[in-house]
């Protein structure tokens, strides 16, 4: 492109149907999931209530945080225990006084911590506790909207719309809707990577440019606001898009003042970052003794469980104790495939260069990682620590079968639309299996209705209607949106500058909005 767009309307039909579809089915996780059964939430729970109340560093591992969130037996008494139901949780014997409370979240960025404790300035209790979930939930789907938001102003976009879609698995919207930031860094480095692609190549004015602009400065600060590892997701989504620049995008680039300015305002988050990471409160606290074992054999190992990762990546619910169902994990296991090696098979253009350098990453970053930690801190690597980079594969991959202008066929449509629907029964049986775990442990589906052992809040009926409605509504908009894909690549429309304006997204509800 050879000058900055034009103003359209923002899509509203697309960012409010997708955070509504993603904010609903992360509600679900959120109170379908007893307290404190998800990785570390209850380190992360201390530390964003204590650095909502401006206590950022704290003495170690050691805050100020409000009594309440002693829970006698949550996230334990029924952890690794199939047999057992939440029910054996008890009652927290302290109000809202602050009390001395470890968190092993020390080290992590406060900017999470801060915005997902503030639901506990004002409620208390459990409800500061779910209030601190959905706040998260609102803000992970958020996120997720404005990516989609921003992939649709790229010209002729198809596939960078839909391969995103599998990359969303029942892993990101669990942890989504819990206090973790996992999901946000997901999202985040998938929102800062499609802003700086197009601040970089679309150049746009009016809205986009200021919606771009915030967005790549606000998933900076997201993505670097929890571990360090974000650092690295955001030299990557940079690196992607450094690498899909053509000389013409850097001539422009060179003269607005204002990009720059957003890349300066980049800069500012990072290093306030960095200097927050390397902060000597910070190192990495090793074990008294080197844990012993062979790097290469390390190496091998991780390698070779590759797709035990993937496994976790597509849903591992609970405190790491809960799989998905065999069949959801077959299931993302073969769209994980699909997702990154169909672009770089069928893909064009620099864009195959940067999903398979994406793809590289994924399988490279954890042997790097483990390798790197080994001796200080043994094994410590999950699945869920690359969904980042998950995410900019796909993104990346679907720009990549664009550019190669790959379009479907009529008989294509129905594999399409079946993938769809197996994804949404995919989503839905991970929840409802993993909520029948902890209502009536391997009891049948009529007790689980019908007669809980336990009950979450708003009862197992209310959150499978929930999610049943969220999936059916994106699957009936999605299944209108695929249709299109079958076209030709509609006329960019209307011009500025001789620039043609990227307007293409695969929903016809959504061209007016």
């Amino acid at each position: 492109m050879d000058a900055a767009t034009t103003d359209l309307r923002f899509p509203g039909r697309l960012f409010v149907s997708v955070f509504a579809v993603l904010f609903a089915l992360m509600t679900a996780w959120s109170l379908a999931t007893p307290i404190y059964a998800v990785p570390d939430e209850a380190s992360h729970t201390v530390r964003a209530t204590a650095a909502a109340r401006g206590q950022i560093v704290g003495d170690g591992k050691h805050f100020q945080a409000p009594g309440y969130l002693y829970i006698p037996g949550a996230g334990a008494c029924f952890a690794g225990r199939p047999d057992k139901t939440p029910a054996c949780v008890g009652t927290s014997p302290y109000g809202a006084e602050l009390r001395d409370t470890i968190s092993t979240a020390q080290t992590n960025s406060p900017v999470y911590y801060v915005i997902v404790g503030l639901p506990s300035l004002v409620l208390s209790g459990t409800a500061a506790i779910f209030g601190m979930r959905i706040l998260s939930g609102a803000l992970v789907a958020a996120v997720f909207a404005a990516t989609a938001v921003l992939l649709r102003r790229m010209p002729g976009v198809r596939w960078g719309l839909l391969l995103p879609i599998a990359a969303i698995t029942p892993e990101v919207v669990f942890l989504g809707g819990a206090i973790n930031p996992n999901a946000i860094e997901m999202a985040a480095a998938g929102g800062l990577f499609a802003s700086l692609l197009v601040l970089a190549r679309v150049r746009p004015s009016g809205w986009a440019f200021g919606f771009a602009a915030a967005t790549a400065v606000v998933s900076t600060a997201l993505v670097t606001g929890g571990r360090s590892l974000g650092l690295l997701w955001v030299v990557f989504a940079g690196l992607g898009v450094i690498a899909l620049l053509r000389r013409d995008d850097w001539r422009a680039l060179t003269r607005r003042v204002s990009t720059w300015i957003v890349l300066g305002a980049i800069a500012v988050v990072c290093l306030g970052q960095l200097i927050w990471f390397t902060r000597p409160g910070n190192a990495v606290q090793a074990l008294a003794e080197p844990v012993p074992g062979s790097l290469f054999t390390v190496a091998q190992t991780m390698l070779e469980n590759t797709f035990v990762y993937w496994r976790q990546l597509t849903g591992l619910f609970g405190t790491v104790d809960v799989p998905a169902p065999e069949g959801v994990q077959t299931l993302w296991t073969a769209l994980f495939l699909a997702v990154l090696v169909l672009p770089l098979v069928m893909g064009r253009g620099r864009e195959r260069w940067v999903a398979a350098g994406f793809t590289v990453a994924l399988l490279v970053v954890p042997v790097i990682t483990q390798v790197a930690l080994w001796r200080q801190v043994g094994d410590v690597w999950q699945g869920r620590y690359v969904l980042a980079v998950l995410l900019l594969a796909a993104i990346a991959g679907g720009l990549a079968l664009d550019a190669a202008g790959l379009r479907p066929g009529r008989g294509s449509l129905a594999v399409f639309r079946t993938l769809l629907v197996l994804v949404a029964v995919g989503q839905f049986a991970a929840f409802t299996f993993t909520l029948r775990r902890y209502a009536v442990t391997n009891g049948s589906w009529p007790q689980f209705l019908l007669d809980p052992q336990w009950q979450p809040p708003a009862g197992t009926i209310v959150l499978t209607l929930v999610v049943v409605a969220a999936l059916a509504y994106a699957v009936f908009a999605a299944w209108r949106a695929l249709p299109r894909l079958a076209l030709p690549a509609p006329d960019q429309g209307a011009t500025h500058g001789g620039a043609a304006v990227g307007t293409a997204f695969p929903s016809g509800s959504d061209r007016n909005s």
